[in-house]
C-alpha cells in the first residue's frame, strides 16, 4: 500500500471544507455591491481574529508544549496574515482586497463573454487537472478568483440545477475521486508511488462535490440559534487545528491516523 495515504485524504478534506466555506462567502458577496471600504473592514476584522488566535496559541504552546513550536512559527504568529500562518486566511484576505473590482469587471463582460470565460477556465484548470503533471496548482488568491468566476456565472446566468442534476454532479465527483484512489493504490503495489493526484488544490472532483453540497443545502431554510453559534465557532476551530504546532501535536503524536 502507499506509504502515507492519510495526509492526502486529510489535505483533501481540508480543501473541500475551505472550498465550501469560500463558496458560501462568494455566493452572498455577489448579492450586494462591494466597496473598497467594506472589503478593508472585513480584512481588519479577520486580522484581529487571526492575530488573537495566533498569539493565544503561541503562548499556550510556549507554556505547555515548548518543543512543539519553532522560533520561526513564533515570529510569524505576530503577523499571521502577512506571514501566511494560515494559508486560507492569507489568500482570502488577498481576495477581499481585489473583491470590489471583480464583480464590476465580470459584469462588464456581459453574459456571453462571462460564460465563455467560465468555460475556458473550467477546461484549463478543471478538465486538464485529470492528467498528472499537465498543470501545477493555482497560486495564491488566483484559485479563489477562478472559483469566483464559476460561481458568479452560475448565479447570474445559468438556470438553477435540479436536485437530480446536483446529485449527479456530486456522484460523478465521488466516482472520479474513488477511481483515482484505486488506480493510485494499484500502482503502489507495483512500486509506483504517484499519490492521489486528483485530491490536490482546486481539482475538478473537489469543486464538483463541494459546490454540489453547497447547492443542496442552499435550498434548505433553517433558523437555529444553536447552528448559528456552531457556525460562528467554525473558523476558530479551523485556526486552532490548522496551526502548525497543532498539526504536529494532533496528527503526528496524539491521533496518527495514517497507520489506520
Amino acid at each position: 500500500m502507499e506509504e502515507n495515504i492519510f495526509p492526502t485524504y486529510y489535505v483533501s478534506w481540508r480543501k473541500s471544507w475551505c472550498y465550501n466555506f469560500f463558496s458560501i462567502s462568494a455566493w452572498f458577496l455577489l448579492e450586494h455591491e462591494q466597496t473598497v471600504k467594506n472589503s478593508l473592514r472585513r480584512i481588519w476584522l479577520m486580522e484581529k481574529e487571526v492575530l488573537f488566535w495566533s498569539l493565544y496559541l503561541a503562548c499556550l504552546y510556549l507554556i505547555f508544549a515548548p518543543s512543539e513550536i519553532s522560533k520561526i512559527l513564533l515570529m510569524k504568529s505576530f503577523a499571521p496574515l502577512n506571514m501566511n500562518v494560515w494559508w486560507y486566511a492569507t489568500v482570502y484576505a488577498t481576495f477581499l482586497a481585489l473583491l470590489p473590482f471583480l464583480p464590476k469587471g465580470l459584469k462588464a463582460l456581459g453574459r456571453n463573454n462571462h460564460l465563455i470565460l467560465a468555460t475556458i477556465t473550467l477546461v484549463i484548470w478543471g478538465v486538464r487537472s485529470f492528467i498528472p503533471d499537465m498543470m501545477g496548482d493555482l497560486p495564491g488568491a488566483f484559485g479563489f478568483i477562478y472559483v469566483f468566476i464559476l460561481i458568479s456565472a452560475y448565479k447570474w446566468y445559468i438556470h438553477p440545477f435540479t436536485a437530480k442534476q446536483i446529485w449527479l454532479m456530486i456522484g460523478l465527483g465521488f466516482c472520479f475521486f474513488i477511481l483515482y484512489t484505486l488506480a493510485s493504490v494499484c500502482l503502489s503495489l507495483f512500486g509506483y508511488h504517484v499519490g492521489i493526484y486528483i485530491a490536490g488544490d482546486w481539482k475538478l472532483p473537489i469543486i464538483m462535490i463541494g459546490f454540489g453540497l453547497f447547492l443542496l443545502f442552499s435550498r434548505i431554510t433553517i433558523h437555529s440559534r444553536i447552528i448559528n453559534r456552531i457556525a460562528q465557532a467554525a473558523f476558530g476551530v479551523y485556526l486552532i487545528t490548522d496551526y502548525e504546532a497543532s498539526e504536529k501535536l494532533l496528527w503526528q503524536r496524539w491521533f496518527n491516523l495514517e497507520y489506520l
